[in-house]
């Protein structure tokens, strides 16, 4: 059963991760189907990723995030936002993503400002 979620909120899509998924690579696979349809789409801007894991990102799934991250920014998004609870988690993204200017955030709400 799929318990994680790919949308599009005002020109932006988010991608919600909860504590309890399975991140591997097959899952990362499943979330770029539906991201690479959803930042298809003519009016997006950025992404949003509410990434709410306990644990670390294995490395085939961080392969998968960088396929989605340069998809998003071949299709015209400019900005990922992403969101964790412990900033650690998430520094990896700040230095290994090219083509969006990417902020990692430990506030959801920041997160949501600054990408909106």
């Amino acid at each position: 059963m799929q318990n994680w979620d790919v949308r599009i909120e005002d020109n932006t899509v988010v991608v919600e991760l909860p504590e309890n998924i399975k991140l591997d690579q097959q899952t990362g696979e499943k979330i770029n189907q539906q991201f690479f349809v959803a930042t298809g789409q003519t009016h997006v801007e950025s992404v949003l990723t509410l990434l709410r894991v306990e644990e670390p990102l294995s490395s085939g799934l961080f392969e998968e995030v960088k396929r989605g991250a340069n998809k998003a920014a071949a299709d015209g998004a400019t900005r990922w936002a992403i969101y964790v609870q412990e900033k650690i988690k998430g520094m990896a993204f700040e230095s290994n993503i090219e083509g969006l200017e990417t902020k990692v955030f430990e506030n959801e709400q920041r997160a949501r400002d600054w990408v909106y």
